[in-house]
């Protein structure tokens, strides 16, 4: 269709393309790749060829996916222009900006619009401003602006700044000179502030930190941000704390397709102890070659009680050894070995003495599988150590333990015939240095370890389901060889278990092996429903019985008393409707009628964010006897409350006490929390933490959200801060 120059003219509901105008000719002909047609839409429409083309009423302009409505159009075809007037709605990639005018270069998408209210990020962010520039495409610049994530009618907070970029080709937005306002009221201004408006990585201020503790005082950090590369970053962070003075931390990470590593370290002056105080964290793992790897760990701190003052968690005050160690490993295909030196800081008060661990100065461990075949499984390992204590006694220490077994199963049962050896030699000298000659034992193991499976279909409360009939039985046999003249360096006596009942060794390390002529015999039952597989229910005992009385002991003399069998070992769990699990075990002394350990967890998980979790713990060999309840639970309207207590009943004081409020306001969330707990110097610390999450953005305050998975099972963060792309 040719346009003629005079006299105008106007066609009805007409879409047309100027690409029709020689200009469009001329543009594929100087380009390889000419830029997509311009099409317009409207009730009335006028076209001066060469120069600009006009429409008015329900004008649609269209190109390459932007979308402009308005009132009027203009466009000139040489400046590739476009002015719209009165009420103007331009959409790309699911942005929408409305306004009074606009003017802007088509094909640059450079120009800008009156009084522009938006809708960006498909719907995620909002405002308004006094003008909107237009940098190219999904580039603009609110001059005068505000922006929020809440939805339209909810006015609840807003970014203002002088000047928003928000840049979309990157990801990442800038404010200069503005404040943010909650509810109406003003409560933090920022002279420059950016964010990422996908969740990425950007460098720059953080949003601060803010809390209280009834040792610490008000505290308050401000992180600033590095981002250096995709591949490391790291984090400054200065922390002022009322009662101690001015903290400087940092945090350097850093990853490689051959290694990676963590760098923190933090240092005060502290005022309240007059102290210069310190904590460092190195963390670094490294593939040296297909085969071979090293890794180090290494944690320092100035004092005992570092942890005690400037952690925030109970597990964090409860450290007591801190490893500094480094392991080279080597993989084979049927073996593997590893030189490890390791020694620890050992964090101790007046009221919690902690004997030192012994230091491995160094270790070389060694494992293999040969592969012999006909059915037969071969290992054997081994260890030379130099263990290091400077109040113990101390000395080098060598083992080997080579054991051949035979699998054999179907699909009703297995039996497992094994024999081993375990060899160990000693030179050993006091904590000064002094040569306390040698020892050594070596004791051979014989085990056969046999079962059987039964399974029959059936139906429980109108559901079809599957129970099986578990026996087993294990028996060991390892001669007595006297140990009481051998240093302890690793071994303890190993918690029973339903998995320590078949076991050859009541003890963990490779200090201490007992002598053995025990049966074990044990039964379970499990309940699968038929159609989804789910474990509904299982149970197990099982017990040891003693053929000859076992006289090995962990340290003294040997055991004289005569023992006719161990305790027995009693496990259950179900798996309820509405998410209901309990779980039980005991420990009982049939002899003495006493129970030596059990445990009791029960949790009740109906949907998310509701949780109620209890557990009961009583130990007898380690003296405790605790109660914990703790869960998560919503209170309506957007309320949820949080909260967890942990009682110990022989010190008749609780341990741990967390209560605390969430609130999801859909573009906002709150949360507070309290947490007392006692150290290990057995005074109480109490933290409380606040913060106010603007969605897409950060938070103001001090976050609670990880203490809060770590001591409720079955947590669910209520608010979840949307991507602004």
């Amino acid at each position: 269709m040719r346009v003629r120059n005079s006299p105008p003219y106007t066609i009805k509901i007409v879409a047309f393309s100027l690409a029709i105008l020689p200009v469009l000719s001329h543009a594929a002909a100087s380009s390889p790749a000419a830029e997509p047609p311009l099409f317009i839409e409207a009730d009335q429409a006028s076209v001066q060829e060469g120069k600009y083309s006009e429409a008015r009423g329900n004008v649609i302009v269209n190109r390459d996916g932007m979308v402009v409505n308005a009132d009027w159009v203009k466009y000139e075809l040489e400046a590739d222009q476009v002015h719209a007037g009165d009420k103007v709605k331009v959409t790309q990639k699911g942005d929408t900006l409305e306004g009074d005018s606009l003017n802007m270069t088509v094909q640059t998408r450079l120009g800008e619009m009156d009084n522009p209210i938006y809708h960006m990020a498909e719907g995620q962010v909002r405002g308004d401003g006094v003008k909107v520039l237009f940098g190219g495409k999904d580039k603009y610049t609110i001059q005068k602006g505000r922006m929020t994530t809440c939805r339209d009618g909810q006015d609840d907070w807003y970014l203002h700044a002088r000047e928003i970029d928000l840049d979309y080709t990157s990801n990442y937005g800038q404010a200069w000179h503005g404040w943010a306002e909650f509810k109406g009221v003003p409560f933090f201004y920022y002279p420059f502030v950016d964010f990422p408006l996908n969740g990425d990585r950007k460098s720059g201020l953080l949003l601060p930190t803010l809390g209280y503790s009834n040792t610490n005082g008000l505290q308050y950090s401000q992180p600033y941000y590095f981002n250096l590369a995709p591949n490391y970053d790291a984090t400054i962070t200065p922390s002022y704390f009322g009662e101690r003075g001015v903290m400087l931390g940092g945090e350097f990470r850093y990853l490689q397709p051959e290694y990676a590593g963590t760098l923190r370290a933090a240092g005060i002056n502290d005022k309240s102890t007059d102290t210069q105080r310190y904590g460092v964290y190195f963390q670094h793992n490294q593939l040296l070659s297909d085969r071979l790897s090293l890794s180090i760990n290494y944690q320092k701190v100035s004092d005992s009680d570092y942890f005690i003052d400037f952690s925030d968690t109970l597990a964090g005050a409860s450290q007591v050894n801190l490893p500094q160690e480094a392991l080279l490993n080597y993989n084979g295909d049927f073996w593997s070995t590893y030189l490890r030196v390791q020694r620890y800081q050992t964090l101790q008060t007046e009221t919690n003495p902690v004997e030192d661990p012994y230091w491995r100065m160094p270790q070389w461990y060694f494992t293999a599988s040969p592969q012999i075949g006909y059915g037969l499984e071969t290992k054997i390992s081994g260890e030379v150590t130099r263990f290091v204590n400077q109040s113990l006694v101390q000395g080098d220490r060598a083992w080997i333990n080579p054991s051949i077994s035979l699998p054999m199963s179907n699909s009703y049962g297995f039996i497992t015939p094994r024999l081993s050896v375990h060899a160990n030699t000693y030179r050993t000298e006091s904590a000064t240095g002094q040569d306390m000659g040698n020892q050594s034992f070596v004791v051979p193991i014989a085990s056969l370890d046999t079962g059987l499976f039964f399974e029959r279909e059936g139906s429980l409360f109108g559901s079809d389901i599957v129970q099986t009939l578990e026996p087993r039985a294990f028996y060991v046999y390892a001669p007595y060889k006297s140990q009481s003249d051998v240093p302890n360096y690793d071994s303890a006596v190993a918690a029973l278990s339903w998995s320590q009942l078949f076991s050859e060794n009541k003890f963990t390390g490779n200090d201490r092996i007992n002598d053995a002529n025990n049966l074990t015999l044990a039964i379970s039952s499990r309940i699968f429903d038929d159609a989804t597989g789910v474990e509904r229910f299982y149970a197990g005992v099982g017990q040891q019985f003693y053929f000859t009385s076992p006289r090995v002991t962990l340290s003294g003399p040997d055991n004289t008393d005569e023992q006719k069998s161990s305790n027995m070992f009693l496990m259950m769990g179900s798996q309820l409707p509405n998410n209901v699990n309990v779980n039980y075990l005991l420990q009982q002394d049939l002899h003495t009628k006493s129970t030596i350990n059990s445990e009791l967890n029960v949790s009740w998980t109906p949907s998310e964010y509701k949780t109620l979790n209890l557990r009961y713990v009583h130990n007898k060999s380690s003296n405790i006897e605790q109660a914990d309840i703790s869960g998560q639970w919503p209170l309506g309207n957007g309320w949820y409350a949080v909260g967890r207590y942990n009682y110990s009943l022989n010190d008749r004081k609780a341990l741990e006490t967390i209560a605390g409020v969430e609130y999801n306001a859909g573009c906002w969330a709150l949360r507070f929390a309290a947490q007392s707990y006692v150290t290990t110097n057995s005074t109480y610390k109490t933290n409380y933490f606040a913060i106010l999450e603007l969605g897409g953005l950060a938070g103001l305050g001090m976050n609670p959200i990880s203490l809060l998975k770590q001591s409720i099972p079955g947590y669910a963060d209520t608010y979840r801060s949307p991507k602004l792309r």
